[in-house]
This record gives structure tokens, sequence and C-alpha cells, in this order.
């Protein structure tokens, strides 16, 4: 149960950390988003690469998608000087790209996880409307993350019982 109510304290002051300094939280989601663009590239370009003896044609997009992936992750892991609407184009790419990576998954086969690929679709659209709303100003999306990680903190503060 303590260690329920520090997560809780340490999600508040990372709350108050992106609501008062929105700047460097919008730089912190840059490299966030990065690290997970580039991980997932890496886990794409290497599952295109073992899969082309099952499809051959998955196989290439596959690779291609997730080299294209690796790029795009570094670039705004060491781009975090970027132009301050960068955190608003992230989200259109990242959207973009967990939506391609479902299809991709659903066309795939059965050898592919259909359920996982479902929820990237589903989560690749709701990025896509995030990112609509980020792209006007990406320093309120900073807020608005700290102000959900503050309820999120407060909530599991005063919870009473571990679920």
């Amino acid at each position: 149960m303590e260690s329920y109510k520090i997560m809780s304290i340490i999600s508040i002051i990372i709350g108050l950390i992106f609501i008062i300094f929105p700047m460097f939280s919008a730089n912190l989601i840059s490299i966030l988003i990065g690290a997970s663009v580039f991980i997932f590239g890496i886990l794409l370009a290497y599952t295109g690469v073992i899969s082309k003896d099952i499809s051959p044609a998955y196989s290439t997009v596959a690779a291609i998608f997730g080299v294209v992936m690796i790029i795009l992750g570094l670039a705004f892991i060491f781009g975090t000087n970027a132009i301050s609407f960068l955190v608003g184009l992230q989200f259109y790419i990242v959207g973009f790209m967990l939506i391609v990576a479902a299809v991709l998954g659903l066309l795939g086969g059965s050898t592919f996880n259909k359920t996982g690929s479902i929820i990237s679709l589903v989560l690749g659209i709701v990025v896509l409307f995030v990112a609509m709303f980020a792209s006007n100003n990406p320093i309120l999306i900073t807020i608005i993350i700290g102000i959900v990680l503050i309820v999120y903190g407060v909530t599991g503060y005063l919870r009473t019982e571990v679920i």
C-alpha cells in the first residue's frame, strides 16, 4: 500500500513539473516519444526481416517502415530544440504510425497478434484526435498532461484499497 501512495505522490510531482515548466515538458515528451518510436521501429524492422519467408510483401513494407520509424525516433530524441509545434506534429506522426502498423498486423496473417493490432488501431485514431488539439498549441497539451497526472496522483493517493 505504501508503494502505491509513493507512486501517487511522484505522479503529482511530475504533473506539477509539467504545468510549471511546459517547455521542459514538451522537450521531455519529444524524447519519450522519440525513444518509443525508435524502439517500435527496431521491432517492426526486425519483424520485417524475420517474416520474409511468411510474406515477402509484408516483410518489405514492415522493414522499410521500421527503418523510417528508427530515423524519425532519432530525430525526435536529438531534435528537442526543434520548433514548438513539433510536439503536435509528433502526435500526428505517431498516430499515423500506429494505424499503419495495426493494418500491417491485421493483414499479416495468423502468426501476428490481432488483438494488439486492433488496440494499436484504436490508439492510433485516438492519438490523431489528440494531434488535432495539440497541433494548435503544443504547450497546452503538456499542461493538460500535467493536470491528468495530478488528478491521477490525487485519486490514487486517496484510494483506500489497491485493486
